[in-house]
């Protein structure tokens, strides 16, 4: 009988077949609403991103607007639900600055300036270092490919498929949230923030999606903001889902100049 470092090839076979079999899979929803209804398409995709607990990486960040536009390189650091650390990197490995909140804490280092602000984290103050105003969580979620779906069987506008994806429609406060989810993983590819008279307030996509049988990540996640002609988009190079332990340590010079805000 030929044997596999002592074991029987039999015997080793039925125990690689035992082990695959416990593996986690990932499940590949029917594309039929009337299969899968909205409260069980959402339990997946919740499950799926609650799976994501941290992410390390690096990448390019770009920003578009009328009076602006560049692109950065950056290390990022991001524990959920509220720690994120990135420094960014402008051409020739020039640094840029550095980036650091929490939903308590902010602080902006910008190296051309030499000046530090710190205080609680508001769209006017993330102006420091990025040329937008974006919130917290808009700069959590530019980063991360990751959205808040407010689901209520009440809130509930429409539930179909579209583009060959599940399409959810809900009230989100005064506006109205689309979601277009892939069945295959099941994540978030496209969502969309319209007002009541269907004004588009924005459109986020992500995109080249990475990871293993428990968790996804994209690692390509574009938001645009129409209204204001404003866009970022992220593009990682190297993406690592739950890395283990993550540092968020930063110094900044001690003859910058500080603000606090």
């Amino acid at each position: 009988m030929i044997r596999i470092a002592g074991v029987p090839a039999v015997t080793a076979f039925l125990c690689i077949l035992a082990l695959s079999s416990c593996a986690p899979k990932r499940t590949e929803l029917t594309l039929d609403p009337t299969v899968v209804d909205a409260s069980t398409l959402i339990s997946k995709v919740q499950d799926r991103t609650r799976m994501v607990q941290s992410l390390e990486g690096q990448g390019t960040v770009t920003f578009e607007s009328p009076g602006f536009g560049g692109t950065a390189a950056f290390d990022l650091s991001l524990r959920k639900p509220d720690s994120l650390l990135v420094l960014l990197e402008g051409p020739f490995g020039i640094d840029i600055g550095t980036l650091f909140f929490s939903k308590e804490h902010f602080l902006a280092y910008n190296s051309q300036e030499n000046l530090v602000v710190k205080g609680t984290p508001r769209a006017n103050t993330l102006r420091t270092i990025i040329p937008f105003d974006l919130s917290f969580e808009e700069v959590l979620n530019a980063f991360s490919g990751t959205f808040d779906i407010p689901y209520q069987p009440s809130n509930v506008r429409s539930y179909a498929v579209d583009e060959g994806m599940f399409l959810l429609v809900l009230s989100c406060g005064p506006n109205v949230c689309s979601y277009w989810i892939d069945h295959t993983l099941p994540q978030v590819t496209r969502y969309e923030v319209h007002d009541n008279e269907g004004t588009l307030l924005l459109q986020a996509t992500m995109s080249s999606f990475t990871g293993d049988e428990d968790a996804d990540v994209p690692t390509r996640i574009v938001l645009w903001f129409p209204g204001e002609e404003k866009q970022i988009a992220v593009q990682y190079s190297s993406l690592r889902v739950n890395p283990g332990a993550l540092s968020f340590a930063y110094s900044v010079p001690s003859d910058a100049r500080v603000l606090n805000r």
